[in-house]
């Protein structure tokens, strides 16, 4: 049994550490809860999720930029496949996911159930998770938002999930929609998610949420 390459390592993080104008600290919490409560709205209405996006990843000594596509439905199925700089697929299936690299000929295998889902700030678009009570919402004051006409939110984990430290959410004002994932690792690291033409309820076959391993491919089985 190998491990996994570089490339996998940092795209299995970015996934576990797992998706407006500048609000200031006097942010009243009735303008925190309309948010909430709008995004809530807005994906618990969602079987799934679709459409393009760009992640960068930041880490001592490395900065890391890929964009794709990413389709998700309910419960816990998930697709995402980078394009460009290379090519690289992750695939969770409602009990494993999968994350392969062409260029390094590796598979890695790792559990991913709808409940582990739902531990992660990819849960959100989907509608799962608890936002008031799992998180603490805060202005976000760290990271300058992205985009015009957005709320910035920040919310952090209310119990240590040894996994990240808050997740920020840059959100449509108007929509409500997720236009930005901010992800803080306990380890200090930062992946960054930006998504685009999202589509909602688009009818998305389960076939694509399959995988099997090209022949050939070393595969790696990580256990919890």
């Amino acid at each position: 049994m190998g491990t996994p390459s570089p490339r996998i390592h940092i795209a299995i993080i970015s996934v576990f550490a797992v998706f407006l104008v500048c609000v200031s600290a006097s942010f009243a919490a009735a303008d925190f809860d309309e948010a909430l409560s709008g995004m809530e709205r807005r994906y618990a209405a969602a079987d799934t999720v679709s459409g393009n996006f760009t992640q960068v990843y930041r880490a001592p000594g490395i900065t890391q930029e890929e964009t794709g596509v990413f389709q998700l439905k309910r419960p816990g199925l998930m697709r995402w496949e980078s394009r460009t700089p290379e090519k690289k697929l992750f695939v969770a299936d409602g009990k494993d996911c999968y994350v392969y690299a062409p260029l390094d000929r590796q598979v890695v295998i790792h559990p991913l159930t709808p409940a582990d889902l739902a531990r992660t700030p990819f849960a959100f678009l989907l509608g799962g998770g608890n936002v008031r009570r799992d998180y603490s919402a805060s202005a976000e004051t760290e990271f300058k938002p992205a985009f015009s006409d957005t709320v910035f939110l920040r919310l952090t984990p209310v119990r240590d999930n040894g996994e990240y430290k808050f997740t920020a959410l840059e959100l449509d004002a108007k929509t409500f929609d997720i236009r930005r994932v901010v992800i803080r690792e306990q380890s200090g690291n930062t992946s960054e998610f930006f998504l685009s033409d999202m589509v909602l309820n688009q009818k998305i076959n389960d076939g694509n949420f399959q995988f099997r391993p090209p022949r050939g491919v070393e595969i790696v089985r990580v256990q919890e």
